[in-house]
């Protein structure tokens, strides 16, 4: 929980100052979301998406050691790969990506934000997301569970 902030700042270009330089803020202009958070924050996504689908899990939210409820793919390649496909067909492959990834974490409704950075030397997508798996809740009944442990992505 402790580290979503410093996720959000850097995947949604919230920092004033990046330790990165490759990053060409005069370029920001140019990233695009394919799913942009529909709340203030990562934490209050998750919170949000958490109540809507139910979402079970004896998760620790404070605290020393805290739960792990955002996980996240960057999607990348090489420049040269991007540069050969140019600029509608690397809008493509993203948009093609994020498809295969939603699939991948159990749906698009578990994904909090999906934003590619066009501002750095290669471009590349990161997809933050809960991690969920099918288990039960604590009457036996089938349920979602936020659970970063048992996670399986094959």
């Amino acid at each position: 929980m402790s580290a979503v902030p410093l996720s959000e700042r850097h995947n949604e270009r919230r920092n004033k100052n990046y330790s990165n330089k490759d990053i060409d803020h005069s370029r920001t202009c140019l990233n695009y979301h394919l799913k942009q958070p529909t709340t203030a924050s990562y934490e209050q996504e998750f919170y949000r998406i958490r109540d809507e689908y139910g979402l079970k899990g004896n998760l620790r939210l404070t605290g020393k050691k805290q739960s792990t409820i955002l996980c996240e793919f960057m999607i990348t390649s090489d420049k040269p790969f991007f540069d050969r496909l140019g600029e509608e067909r690397t809008r493509d492959f993203f948009r093609d990506t994020y498809r295969f990834v939603t699939h991948k974490v159990g749906g698009e409704q578990f994904v909090v934000s999906a934003v590619v950075h066009m501002d750095e030397k290669t471009p590349h997508m990161h997809v933050a997301f809960i991690p969920t798996v099918e288990g039960k809740d604590r009457q036996g009944r089938p349920c979602r569970r936020v659970n970063a442990n048992y996670l399986l992505i094959d």
